[in-house]
C-alpha cells in the first residue's frame, strides 16, 4: 500500500485517483477549484461527450498527435471499459450514431459524470482537497517525495500523478503553470498549440456570410506536399470559419501556420460532380441563377457568390459558358487564405506537453523521475473531436491508477 497524490480533479484525475484508490492505496486528490470537473462541465457544449461508440482500433485513426503511445492506454481501458464503468453506477448514456457514433449522458448533463465520479471517490475513501495550488514538487536524486502547495505546506507521500490538463480553457484552471514546475527538473515540454480551435481568414467578405452553416463539406489543405482532408459541418464567423470539420482542420495545421499564411480549399458539394452542378444552374432556362442553385445550397451563401462575381441579376439562359465555370468553382474549390487560429484561449484541447520520449506508455510514470507519473492533457496527446480527447483521459487515467 502506497500514499498517493493525485493533482488535479479533472477527467484523468478523477479516474486515477478512483483507480489508485481501488488497487488499496491512500489517495489524496489535490483540486485548485473549489469543485471537481470544472473543464468537464464545457465539454460537448455542456453536453459531454464522453467517448466515441466505434470500435477501439478506430481510435487511433482520430488521433493527431503521438497515436503510438496511446496503444496500451487504450486497450488497458476501452471505451466499452468506460460505458461498462458508468452503467454500473447508474450513469444511463445514448449512442448518437448519426452523429459520429459519440456518446453522451441520456440526460445531455454532464454534471452526471462529475457526481458519479465524486460519489465513487468518497465511496472509495479518496481524500479530496479543494482550493489548494500546487506550485512546486519535492524531488531528490530523481525520486519524487511529495508536492508543495502555494501556501508553503509540503504533502510527503511516495507516488505523484500529475493531471493539471493543458492550456486550453484555462479558466478552468489548466493554465499551464505545472509545465513550468516539470521543466525545472529537466522534463521537456514540447511547444503548446490551440488545437480545436477556429481559423481566421484572410479575406474581408467572409464576414458577410457570418452565421450561414453549411453541411458536409470537405476541407482540405496541403501541408509539405502531404493533403489534408476532412469532411464535417463548418459555420461562416465574423472572423473566418468554425463548425467540426474547420476545428478537427485546425488540429492538423496549427504548427504549419507558425510558418505563414495556408491556403485552404473547400468543397461544398463534394458528392456532386460538377456536371450535376451545371445542369441545376441551367436547370430552368428563364430563372435567375440563384433561384435555380436555392434548393442545394444556402441563399445568403448563394447571394454573396453571385454578388463577388457580378453575376447576381443573371438568368440561366444568359450565362457563358465561363461566368458558369467560376459559379462552380465557387462551390466546388473555393480557396481562402487561413492565416491563423483563434488561440489557445478558445481551442477545445491543448497540442504539446510533456514529451512522450521521456514517458513509459505501459505505466504512464516518468523514465526521469521515480515514481513520477502522468496522464491526460498535460501529456504531448491530442484528438479529433467525437469523445477521443476524453477517452484519452480516462484510458491514460486508468493506466496510471494500476501502475502506481
Amino acid at each position: 500500500m502506497s500514499n498517493v497524490i493525485v493533482v488535479g480533479g479533472g477527467s484523468s484525475g478523477m479516474m486515477a485517483a478512483l483507480t489508485a484508490s481501488k488497487q488499496n492505496h491512500n489517495v489524496t486528490l489535490i483540486e485548485r477549484n473549489e469543485e471537481l470537473g470544472k473543464k468537464l462541465l464545457v465539454t460537448g457544449g455542456g453536453r459531454c461527450n464522453i467517448t466515441n461508440n466505434r470500435d477501439i482500433e478506430d481510435f487511433f485513426d482520430k488521433i493527431v498527435t503521438n497515436k503510438k503511445f496511446l496503444y496500451s492506454s487504450f486497450y488497458t481501458f476501452t471505451n466499452r471499459d468506460l460505458l461498462d464503468y458508468f452503467t454500473s453506477n447508474n450513469l444511463e448514456y445514448k449512442v448518437e450514431d448519426l452523429n459520429d457514433h459519440k456518446v453522451y449522458t441520456k440526460s445531455d448533463k454532464s454534471v452526471e459524470v462529475i457526481e458519479t465520479f465524486k460519489n465513487d471517490l468518497i465511496k472509495n475513501k479518496v481524500k479530496i482537497l479543494y482550493n489548494k495550488k500546487v506550485t512546486d514538487l519535492i524531488i531528490k536524486e530523481d525520486i519524487i517525495h511529495g508536492i508543495v502547495l502555494e501556501n508553503g505546506d509540503k504533502l510527503y507521500c511516495d507516488k505523484v500523478i500529475i493531471s493539471t490538463g493543458g492550456k486550453s480553457h484555462s479558466h478552468t484552471g489548466s493554465d499551464g503553470m505545472m509545465y513550468d514546475i516539470l521543466k525545472k527538473y529537466n522534463h521537456t515540454i514540447n511547444k503548446i498549440y490551440p488545437a480545436l480551435s477556429p481559423l481566421t481568414i484572410k479575406e474581408g467578405w467572409i464576414k458577410n456570410l457570418q452565421g450561414v452553416s453549411m453541411q458536409k463539406v470537405e476541407l482540405s489543405c496541403k501541408i509539405k506536399k502531404k493533403k489534408i482532408s476532412i469532411v464535417g459541418d463548418m459555420i461562416f464567423t465574423h472572423f473566418g470559419l468554425s463548425g467540426p470539420c474547420v476545428l478537427i482542420t485546425s488540429s492538423y495545421i496549427n504548427k504549419a501556420l507558425e510558418n505563414g499564411d495556408l491556403q485552404i480549399n473547400i468543397d461544398f458539394l463534394p458528392n456532386m460532380s460538377i456536371d450535376e452542378i451545371s445542369n441545376i444552374i441551367r436547370e430552368n432556362p428563364n430563372k435567375n441563377i440563384l433561384n435555380n442553385l436555392k434548393s442545394i445550397l444556402p441563399q445568403n451563401f448563394l447571394k454573396e457568390i453571385l454578388g463577388l462575381l457580378n453575376l447576381s441579376d443573371k438568368k440561366a439562359n444568359e450565362l457563358n459558358k465561363t461566368d458558369e465555370q467560376k459559379i462552380i468553382e465557387y462551390i466546388k474549390n473555393m480557396t481562402l487564405t487561413c492565416n491563423g487560429t483563434k488561440g489557445i484561449k478558445v481551442a477545445q484541447v491543448t497540442s504539446g506537453g510533456v514529451s512522450v520520449k521521456e514517458i513509459n506508455s505501459s505505466t504512464m510514470e516518468s523514465k526521469l523521475i521515480k515514481n513520477l507519473f502522468f496522464t491526460g492533457e498535460v501529456i504531448d496527446v491530442d484528438a479529433q473531436t467525437g469523445g477521443y480527447n476524453l477517452q484519452i483521459a480516462f484510458s491514460t487515467g486508468y493506466l496510471a491508477g494500476i501502475s502506481v
